[in-house]
């Protein structure tokens, strides 16, 4: 069996930001595990979709890139636009992984977590079994979308399933779901001369909407909403709290609201409905501790309140009223948990405190008051 210091499982931006400052630590044993490739659902967002966050060259005036996991680099820069694709997005983080010689394992799917006799932990996949001190988990949410919101859902093909949305040749849609994927989904297929119908529970752009992005539209979306509108292709329905899909023998489907309200369309309806709350964190429910409101419970230092030495990192941290759900959210974390690590393997740490200076620096900032977390 290999014996690491540190495991973090998943590459994507969580994983290859933390393991940045990971590969800084003299001494370090480390590996990150992958299931597929690096950035593997990037890779799975569909054709059209883009980084709704800008990307930006600022970094010689002190201000990292947004979309950046590493202080030096630029997605800017690498992939030549403002908003990346997916695609584009995880190329950066593969030449990342290159440009810091990350000791990346894809293709490496782990099945089972198991407590170590020493206190560790023992990750187990197709290809053996591997024991680590400390274990980040960094799997994202992407792959894990909210499926059965309601009965019939089943019928309806989600977002996170779609590949292009040129696939969706009939000449009407509809779209459940009024936040960043449900706009996305309605705006792409009008952009391809569809017409979209939009249920939404309620307006997440109006001018009342809280100004966190994690709340409310980003202004990049809101921007393609009002031309999307202005082409009278896109209806919108609001207070629409769908509570079931029927699927008609004659008629496709019929799509059933809380408050009696009912819609008949040809196609399945499209689910912009979220992913699982807690994400790919759920793969191992029982090592963590749940709220009420099924959100993963951590410590100060993002370690599970249940596990010591089991780190999450990523879309799904939440820390009241903290939503830490994009990259430049979530890469604050980095340098303190890498600094944290690295005192209870006792390594000198001072290598990482210009990184705790660029990415610390917001890591604990109050919500402003206009937030509703």
């Amino acid at each position: 069996m290999q014996h690491y210091d540190v495991i973090i499982v998943g590459a994507g931006p969580a994983g290859v930001g933390l393991a940045t400052l990971l590969a800084k630590l003299p001494d370090l044993d480390y590996v990150l595990l992958e299931g597929g490739r690096i950035g593997e659902s990037l890779r799975r967002w569909p054709a059209q979709t883009r980084f709704i966050t800008p990307s930006f060259y600022s970094n010689p005036f002190g201000l990292a890139d947004l979309n950046a996991v590493d202080a030096l680099s630029s997605p800017a820069l690498y992939c030549g636009v403002e908003h990346p694709s997916g695609a584009q997005y995880a190329d950066y983080l593969s030449f990342i992984a290159q440009q810091h010689e990350l000791p990346i394992r894809e293709g490496w799917q782990v099945q089972q977590v198991a407590p170590a006799a020493d206190g560790g932990f023992i990750v187990s996949g197709e290809q053996g079994e591997l024991h680590t001190r400390f274990l980040v988990w960094a799997t994202g949410e992407y792959q894990f979308p909210a499926l059965a919101p309601f009965p019939g859902a089943s019928w309806c093909p989600h977002y996170a399933e779609v590949e292009n949305w040129a696939d969706f040749t009939a000449p009407r849609y509809t779209v459940i779901g009024g936040y960043e994927s449900g706009v996305d989904a309605a705006v792409n297929l009008v952009q391809l001369g569809r017409s979209v119908r939009l249920l939404a529970r309620k307006s997440s752009w109006d001018p009342s909407s809280p100004h966190d992005p994690s709340l409310s539209l980003s202004p990049y979306t809101r921007g393609r909403l009002n031309e999307a509108v202005n082409t009278g292709r896109l209806e919108i329905v609001f207070g629409a709290d769908i509570v079931e899909v029927v699927a008609n023998a004659d008629s496709g489907f019929s799509i059933h609201a809380a408050d009696g309200r009912q819609w008949v369309c040809e196609q399945p309806p499209i689910l912009g409905t979220g992913f699982l709350r807690g994400g790919g964190a759920t793969q191992i429910d029982a090592w963590w501790e749940w709220d009420a409101k099924g959100q993963v419970m951590l410590t100060e230092l993002d370690e599970s309140t249940l596990t010591p030495g089991l780190f999450l990192v990523g879309p799904q941290v939440r820390h009241d009223p903290q939503i830490y759900c994009f990259v430049y959210k979530f890469r604050q974390r980095f340098s303190m948990i890498a600094t944290c690590l690295a005192e209870r393997l006792d390594i000198d740490a001072w290598v990482l405190e210009a990184d705790n200076q660029v990415w610390g620096a917001f890591g604990n900032q109050e919500c402003c008051e206009d937030c509703q977390c």
